[in-house]
């Protein structure tokens, strides 16, 4: 081989040497390194120790049974809430306040690990703890510190309306009660005004009759005879007085034949009840009646047994009648204004048969306690936000509830209570047991006895029966007054008798098809899921309960627009003290509050609630809890770990379904589902006997979203909601392909997809970007945060939080783990009420307004990122030979001994290139030309 060739072979050998180390080399090597990081990823999750032994620990070790991480809230506070609760403001206004920061623990542990299932089951709670000195950083790089977990906080009460709607029936049931705690004022008001001085009437009647005998006797009659001539004697003697006052002609009347009925045996007709001039009615009756008249005068006469076929003698005997009951009945008081008489401790005790010495007592008792708002005084009535409320309600609830602080309320012993509430007021209003009181209906020229329950149900659908007119918590409201007049049976059967009963479960239903304008989907037997949805209004309900439809109207304006919008809200306040806005510690509202209402219509531990679901609920421990009270099981996660059934499908780290674990000490699941996925049923209400850390529950779904859940709605869940994406399987955990849009489990409230970028550096490694935008509008979250699994959950407007998020991930492409991620959710309430639905999210529009936002943020740490940098990023490129397989945390084994083949062709290859290149430049000056022209000379 001459020089020349030579010189040309050994350059082109020496470029060919270069090119395989950069065309072969360089790519077996880079893809050897995404091939090892791809085992090393994947073997994080197999469960094998180095040694390829079964030891899951090993890969699920500390760091993964614990872990921590920093959350930031914002919460916006409502400011003009005092003007809010007092109407006097209709739309809140609103101020930013955080960031709230709280140290998260989240800890797990292992269920079980199945290999060739290629899955893993895990336990998984969260712990929270404020951070008093951590700090977030603004969008300006500004670091703000975090305000102290005590701030108060007022915002929309979460539970208010889901308690009014709920509370429909039972409010209708006390609504009754202060109807009829009206009833029973007004009976105590009589018995004090009319029936006590009508009683001591007849008793001074009674006695005019031995007084008259005495006087015929002393002039001359033996005591039969002047027995016997003593009523007439009476009666003429007010006869005498009414001529001789009224200068009419003397008719000379014969009261002897009808003394007898007047003053002793008259009674009322419909009822048997004694209606004489000496009996407790018969004064009041007469004086009631009014002065003879063309109507009055035969009427009267009737009911006492007296007449006369002269027309002038009748209207004399009746002046006589009337003069007499009228005229005692005025002097022992009848009659009086109550507020102003001297004789109330007198008339209490004739009527109730309970003496109260103590002024001031009596004074508590009768007119109310001082400073008493409502008033609790039993002759009193309040206005409570629009609704009137009877102090005898007040004071007979007390003493069912608290006798003895009732007696210290009122300064009265024991026997007064007693004798108050028990013998007298609780009587005539009916609810403290007994023989109710019921009131003689002639007095006000009607038939019968009328007690509690008849006066409320006649009432309630027509004119009120005893002083006239309507009352306010009736159907004859508003723009109905004078509208309804419905029978006691079709009041009975809208109120207690039929399916439809507004006092039992159908209330709720009721409300429900108010709010939304629609009936709940119904079938043959009932409600049921893909049953017909028919259209609300005044023609269903009156076809309903047999009503026209004027009275339909009247009783659905009566239900949504009184029941719901005033008297439910106004009882609970009353009642536990509640309200539309709440205002506590930021701690409380993310971590635990107890609501008063749940206490008082259940206990102490049913009443905790929470926004965010933390270990134990905050401030719940006690001396029987010390370390407080579980916010219930834990969460149970199975995942792929990539292995048997799951190792060629790329689910690796992947949540595949979700569940409960028993872990909460009470030994109940809280519920089962059917191998379909239905729920189990068969525990009647009453829970599901569960051992100690028994897994239940498990679905593919958001466990909110499950089919269980759906039915449980009727099938109206997804529709409430915006959207029918519910299937957990899939999200990502760690591991997401980074070219490609993949599932995101925003932490149980939504399921999305990413939408890939542009490649970014971060941290000076590449990574594609993903941004995941959440609308709001598609994403109500009512029924995850009411949770009753009934249609409560999607009643329109009900609890009306909407859920938006927008979320930044960066995922490396070489191992396809996320090394960035940055969201920010954000929680949007309708400020619009109850029975909206679809709000306008667009800018400008006051139909909602944010509540909290929750900012989270993580990232590959630094000293992470410059090992994944010399570890993987360096062993990528046509010069990743050169860190000869790295040392120490850069060092990526296996790949060593092919950087050291890898340096010696680039030694070679050079070398063999320069020398090449110097025997050709020799050649060229001896002889001149060049390769080119040489080899042209050649051919």
């Amino acid at each position: 081989m001459d020089a020349k060739l030579k010189a040309r072979t050994l350059t082109i050998v020496g470029i060919l040497l270069i090119g395989v180390n950069f065309l072969v080399l360089a790519p077996f090597v880079a893809g050897q390194v995404e091939t090892g990081v791809g085992e090393v990823v994947q073997s994080g999750y197999d469960g094998l120790n180095d040694d390829g032994e079964y030891d899951p620990y090993f890969d699920y070790n500390d760091d993964w049974n614990v872990s921590y991480a920093d959350r930031v809230y914002f919460a916006y506070s409502i400011t003009n809430a005092d003007a809010l609760n007092s109407a006097e403001a209709s739309m809140p206004e609103f101020t930013k306040m955080g960031p709230f920061i709280y140290n998260v623990t989240t800890t797990r542990e292992i269920l079980d690990f199945d290999s060739d299932a290629g899955t893993i089951t895990y336990s998984e709670y969260d712990s929270f703890a404020w951070c008093e000195d951590c700090v977030w950083v603004d969008d300006d790089g500004n670091d703000v510190a975090s305000e102290s977990g005590t701030t108060e906080i007022s915002n929309m009460n979460i539970l208010w309306n889901t308690q009014r709607i709920a509370g429909i029936a039972t409010g209708i049931e006390y609504g009754e009660i202060f109807a009829k705690a009206g009833y029973a004022q007004m009976m105590l008001i009589n018995d004090m005004q009319n029936r006590a001085p009508s009683i001591w009437a007849s008793e001074e009647i009674d006695l005019m009759v031995p007084g008259a005998s005495a006087a015929l006797q002393q002039a001359g009659y033996d005591e039969a005879t002047a027995d016997a001539m003593a009523p007439a004697a009476v009666l003429q003697g007010a006869y005498d007085n009414w001529l001789a006052q009224s200068g009419a002609d003397d008719a000379s009347p014969d009261f002897a034949a009808s003394a007898q009925s007047i003053l002793y045996d008259a009674v009322d007709p419909s009822t048997g009840i004694c209606i004489a001039l000496t009996c407790d009615i018969g004064p009041m009756l007469v004086a009631g009646m009014g002065a003879p008249s063309e109507t009055t005068t035969p009427a009267r006469a009737a009911l006492f047994g007296y007449g006369s076929t002269d027309p002038v003698v009748l209207t004399h005997m009746d002046w006589a009648v009337y003069a007499l009951a009228g005229t005692t009945f005025a002097t022992n008081g009848g009659g009086a204004d109550l507020e102003t008489a001297t004789d109330l401790r007198e008339r209490l005790a004739e009527v109730s048969g309970v003496d109260i010495a103590n002024p001031e007592a009596l004074n508590n008792i009768l007119w109310g306690t001082e400073g008493s708002s409502p008033n609790n005084g039993i002759l009193s009535v309040s206005d409570f936000q629009g609704i009137p409320l009877y102090g005898v309600a007040l004071f007979l609830l007390g003493a069912q509830s608290d006798a003895f602080g009732t007696m210290l309320t009122y300064g009265i012993g024991l026997t007064q209570l007693l004798g108050l509430s028990y013998d007298w007021a609780g009587l005539w209003i009916d609810m403290v047991g007994g023989v109710p009181l019921e009131f003689e209906m002639i007095l006000v020229g009607g038939t019968g006895t009328m007690g509690a329950d008849s006066w409320w149900q006649h009432s309630f659908g027509s004119e009120e029966p005893i002083a006239g007119g309507y009352i306010p918590i009736g159907l004859n409201r508003g723009d109905h007054e004078g509208e309804v007049s419905l029978s006691i049976e079709k009041v009975r059967e809208i109120l207690y008798d039929s399916d439809y009963a507004l006092t039992g479960d159908f209330a709720s239903i009721f409300m429900y098809a108010e709010l939304s304008g629609e009936s709940l989907p119904t079938g043959a037997d009932g409600l049921e899921m893909g049953g017909v949805i028919a259209p609300w209004n005044d023609a269903a309900v009156a076809s309903l309960y047999g009503i026209s439809e004027s009275d339909a109207a009247a009783l659905r304006s009566w239900v949504s627009d009184f029941m719901f919008e005033e008297v439910i809200g106004a009882l609970l306040s009353f009642q536990y003290g509640a309200s539309a806005i709440t205002t506590q510690s930021i701690n409380n509202w993310l971590y635990g509050w107890s609501d008063a209402v749940l206490v008082g219509l259940f206990d102490e531990e049913s009443s905790w609630v929470s926004l965010e679901t933390d270990d134990t609920y905050y401030g719940s421990e006690n001396d029987d809890r010390p370390n407080g009270m579980s916010t219930g099981d834990f969460s149970v996660y199975v995942m792929s770990t990539g292995t048997g059934a799951h190792a060629e499908d790329g689910t690796t780290g992947q949540r595949l379904m979700q569940g409960y674990l028993n872990s909460d000490g009470d030994g109940l699941c809280d519920f089962k589902l059917n191998s379909d996925g239905s729920a189990d049923t068969s525990d009647e209400g009453e829970g599901f006997d569960c051992a100690e850390n028994e897994i239940y529950g498990l679905t593919e779904h958001l466990p909110w979203r499950a089919p269980h859940r759906e039915a449980s709605t009727l099938g109206l869940l997804s529709d409430h909601v915006g959207n029918a994406n519910t299937v957990v399987t899939g999200t990502i955990g760690g591991i997401a392909s980074a070219d490609e849009s993949f599932k995101v489990n925003l932490v149980g409230y939504a399921i999305t997809e990413s939408v890939p970028g542009e490649m970014e550096e971060y941290k000076e490694i590449p990574m594609r970007a993903h941004t995941v935008d959440l609308d709001p509008a598609q994403h109500q979250i009512q029924a995850k945060l009411i949770g009753s699994g009934t249609f409560v959950d999607v009643l329109p407007g009900a609890l009306p939080v909407y859920f938006g998020s927008h979320v930044d991930i960066k995922v490396e492409p070489v191992t396809n783990v996320a090394m960035y991620g940055k969201s920010v959710s954000m929680f949007h309430f309708d400020l619009r009420g109850p029975g909206n639905m679809n709000p306008d999210f667009s800018d400008g529009s006051t139909d909602t307004h944010p509540v909290f936002e929750i900012h989270t943020f993580s990232e590959i740490p630094d000293d992470s990122a410059d090992i994944f940098k010399c570890k993987v990023l360096h062993n990528l490129g046509p010069m990743g030979w050169s860190d000869f397989g790295g040392s120490g945390d850069c060092e990526l084994e296996g790949t060593g001994t092919i950087d050291m083949v890898a340096a010696a062709l680039y030694i070679v290859g050079i070398a063999l290139l320069a020398y090449g290149g110097m025997m050709m430049v020799g050649g060229r000056s001896a002889k001149g030309g060049s390769l080119l022209a040489a080899s042209e000379k050649e051919e």
